[in-house]
């Protein structure tokens, strides 16, 4: 059914996307996808649930033995990364139709999104605050990467997949920890 519903909700948006057109891209009867939703708000809510658990597994399932936190920051960022691009849709869904999930819905999804916010913040404050703190590194780095997926549109004809996230991780990773460690990479002015 969430298969279904991000190739709908591509298509035609989430307002002129109906039940039915769902029910039949993910090849239910209209009858029985009533069994598991009440309305197509559940359907949203659904996909968005999926989308950051899905996400955050595996993210987590790729650094959970690592301890060196250098380390383990940058392997968590690159696997943040590859999950933005296997997952590029469901990315562009998230950002495109967030502003139509109920409020008591969006609620649940942001305190998920927030955990992944939360994984970084973690990591690097094992690093050190530096000036900004891990909050404000780790919020710019969840946001930084779904750079490549929003701006896949002018990217992808130039760079590849693997291009794009080596560029993200040796640019943000540079940058994070020249901040954290005290060195400031830009010239005083």
């Amino acid at each position: 059914m969430i298969e279904g519903a991000i190739k709908v909700f591509n298509k035609k948006g989430y307002h002129k996307a109906t039940v039915r057109e769902i029910a039949a891209e993910a090849r239910i009867g209209l009858g029985s996808i009533y069994d598991y939703v009440n309305s197509k708000d559940d359907i949203l809510y659904l996909f968005f649930e999926n989308y950051v658990n899905t996400f955050f597994a595996k993210v987590k399932s790729r650094t959970a033995q690592i301890s060196d936190p250098l380390l383990r920051l940058e392997v968590t960022f690159r696997a943040f990364l590859e999950a933005a691009m296997e997952l590029e849709d469901q990315v562009m869904l998230s950002y495109t139709q967030a502003r139509y999930v109920k409020k008591n819905y969006l609620k649940v999804i942001l305190r998920k999104e927030s955990e992944v916010v939360e994984h970084f913040r973690k990591i690097l404050s094992e690093l050190g605050e530096g000036p900004f703190g891990s909050f404000l590194e780790a919020n710019f780095l969840v946001y930084s990467g779904v750079f490549g997926v929003l701006r896949r549109w002018i990217l992808r004809p130039r760079y590849s997949q693997r291009e794009i996230i080596e560029f993200l991780v040796r640019s943000q990773m540079k940058e994070v920890i020249a901040r954290i460690q005290g060195k400031d990479l830009l010239p005083k002015s």
